[in-house]
């Protein structure tokens, strides 16, 4: 559900900033010049100096990705560095309509795309029975970094299934998140404390870059800026900080007096966090300061424990305590869609499908669930656990599989 393009960049910069359309996947150094195009199942309808104008996908529709103007956006979000440097982007199918709203495609086969839907627990122990906390895919969708409360941060391999890395640390780890544009990954622990790791091809020589701290706290989220040059990390007590990772900084601190257990980054500048004080509902800042043009986001009675951004970047997902998964839309400042996805809290939710037209939760009932993200229908449900701590806890996307650790330490591979 990705297709694949190379674009080289010749004004003295080295891009560190995607576009919410896409994802900066990696940097090459190879020099290459043109524009060479690199696809799946999916073939580029046209080429033209610098920009793809779109491409046929399988219900017949042309596609547009980028056009000039893209271009020269993420060359104008570039920071100055070298003479020339070559990026793979990837570009979700899930392409938007002009005011940025899911669509759905027309044509086409009728037939289920969750036809193949499966859920498989896999044999290998990430945490040696303690709860998986977190789960980061690398850039390629090839390995993930997973944390957990055995205090330690493990690096999986997908094909191979098996641990290629892993480090203990002092204290459980509870997040983890991975660079878009860079090979490192950052981790946050329970005594405040968030480490940067080098990753290199070479897993014999993954090492520790860079210790950052946030004393009194429990780091409960950390996610990277689309520059990969800042960081955003939530915790206990003292809020959501971000930090600037050249000079280990703390660059913007938004101390709302609670807890604040997850948090996304909306755009190049803006963060949304969901403090754990009443009422009960996600604010947005500005890093570069202000906040009056970004309403409250409300739909929440309690306690929110996951936030996500959509690919267009103009919702949010939320779900928590409540059982309830939120639709914000960015635009209205109001939901777009609630959903009663479970009596008990729903820990996890995340979009999915390759136009975002389904949300995946997970909750304390024990259950994987599939909705339909503009009906609110409900797809698929699926058990991973019976009792205790067997629920899910988190989540990590790619394409159509993902994969959903839980409390009790057991990963699930789901995919259709």
């Amino acid at each position: 559900s990705y297709s694949f393009c190379t674009l080289l960049v010749t004004q003295h910069k080295k891009p560190h900033l995607s576009l919410s359309q896409f994802v900066v996947l990696m940097r090459l150094s190879d020099g290459k010049g043109g524009l060479t195009p690199i696809t799946d199942e999916s073939d580029p309808e046209t080429i033209f100096d610098g920009a793809i104008a779109g491409y046929k996908n399988e219900d017949g529709e042309t596609i547009e990705l980028l056009t000039r103007d893209d271009i020269a956006m993420l060359i104008d979000c570039c920071d100055y560095d070298e003479e020339e440097a070559v990026i793979d982007i990837v570009f979700l199918d899930s392409h938007f309509d002009d005011d940025g709203g899911r669509r759905r495609r027309t044509g086409g086969s009728s037939s289920d795309p969750l036809r193949n839907f499966t859920v498989t627990k896999q044999s290998v122990s990430l945490h040696n029975g303690y709860a998986i906390n977190s789960l980061s895919y690398n850039n390629h969708f090839t390995q993930f970094v997973s944390t957990g409360y055995d205090k330690r941060t493990v690096l999986y391999d997908v094909a191979k299934k098996k641990v290629l890395w892993s480090d203990t640390g002092s204290n459980a780890v509870l997040s983890s998140s991975y660079s878009p544009v860079r090979d490192h990954f950052l981790v946050g622990d329970w005594d405040g404390v968030i480490r940067l790791f080098d990753a290199t091809k070479d897993v014999t020589k993954i090492k520790k870059r860079s210790t950052f701290k946030v004393p009194g706290s429990n780091i409960w989220h950390t996610e990277y800026f689309p520059c990969g040059g800042l960081f955003v990390a939530s915790s206990t007590v003292k809020g959501t900080n971000v930090f600037d990772i050249v000079t280990r900084k703390i660059v913007a601190n938004y101390d709302v007096g609670s807890d604040v257990f997850d948090s996304t980054i909306v755009n190049r500048t803006v963060v949304a966090h969901a403090p754990d004080a009443s009422p009960h509902c996600i604010k947005l800042f500005d890093i570069r300061g202000g906040n009056s043009s970004y309403p409250a986001l409300h739909g929440h009675t309690d306690t929110i424990w996951s936030l996500q951004t959509s690919a267009s970047g103009n919702e949010i997902l939320s779900s928590g305590i409540d059982g309830t998964v939120v639709i914000h839309d960015l635009r209205t400042g109001k939901p777009t869609l609630t959903i009663t996805a479970s009596t008990l809290t729903v820990r996890c939710a995340i979009f999915a499908g390759d136009q975002q037209q389904y949300v995946v939760t997970g909750a304390r009932d024990f259950t994987v669930k599939i909705w339909d993200t503009l009906s609110g229908s409900l797809h698929r449900t699926h058990s991973v656990g019976q009792s205790g701590y067997e629920y899910p806890r988190c989540m990590c996307y790619s394409s159509n599989q993902f994969y959903c650790g839980t409390l009790s330490g057991d990963l699930f591979d789901v995919s259709w």
